[in-house]
């Protein structure tokens, strides 16, 4: 059973916040799982896309924070570039700073894959690992083929930099173990530049591995059932097995046992 949600401000605009989800009791030792929704870093999309994986990942007994940022449009309350970026990049420093000896991982959807993977980009130790689902990770080539979305995101970037600093596939090596699930099936954003992304991040050093789910489409991974979901949530368990290990046996060498 779930404690009461707790709303947690990471900043004073209407859109910096998130929402925190405790289980109880832990079964993970209080690891946890940031999730970052998207939407074409626009409004009216906002964290309650994300309802149905909060409610499993505390199933499974992770904390979970839920956030919300600034995004583009009317009433996005002042999104794009840089203010979209810090306020994703805020909401894990608040995490790291209340959390500071648990494990956490991000997790993100779609425009929030991507957010999730900038985040992430030179957290080693910060962040232990990050799964993007149906992430757009090369918006260079996004925008080259005409995407009016990502030329509004990053348009007041500077522009000698402009995909240094906005772009996934132009940040490697990310220094976090990275994950890139995609539906073979979607149209809204084709899985392609997720694996040059997986290929551009492993050549420079990246733990990083590509998955691509036969069938499914873009939103199908918003559904707790899907085999895009259970994938993320296997390759959590397993980074958390695997960092529990690590804390361990960092443990007894400190203890000099």
């Amino acid at each position: 059973m779930a404690r009461r949600a707790r709303r947690l401000r990471y900043g004073h605009a209407p859109g910096q916040f998130g929402v925190l989800h405790e289980p109880h009791p832990s079964r993970t030792g209080g690891c946890v799982v940031v999730l970052v929704h998207g939407g074409f870093w626009r409004w009216p999309f906002n964290r309650w896309v994300m309802t149905l994986l909060v409610r499993d990942a505390l199933r499974l007994g992770y904390t979970v924070f839920n956030i919300e940022y600034r995004r583009l449009g009317r009433w996005g309350g002042g999104g794009g570039y840089p203010e979209t970026f810090d306020d994703v990049s805020a909401a894990v420093d608040l995490v790291v700073r209340r959390f500071p000896d648990s494990a956490r991982f991000l997790v993100g959807h779609s425009a929030g894959g991507h957010l999730a993977l900038v985040a992430a980009a030179g957290r080693g130790g910060e962040v232990d690992g990050v799964v993007a689902l149906a992430a757009p990770c090369d918006l260079r080539r996004l925008s080259e083929a005409g995407s009016e979305r990502v030329d509004e995101l990053v348009r007041r970037a500077p522009v000698t930099q402009r995909w240094s600093l906005t772009s996934p596939i132009e940040m490697v090596p990310i220094g976090v173990p990275t994950v890139c699930v995609h539906g073979a099936a979607d149209t809204t954003v084709r899985p392609q530049g997720a694996a040059r992304f997986v290929r551009a991040a492993s050549d420079a050093g990246d733990d990083a591995r590509f998955v691509l789910v036969p069938d499914e489409r873009h939103r199908d991974a918003l559904r707790p059932s899907s085999t895009s979901w259970t994938t993320t949530m296997e390759t959590i368990d397993r980074w958390h097995e695997m960092d529990a290990a690590s804390r361990s046996a960092r443990s007894v060498t400190m203890d000099g046992s």
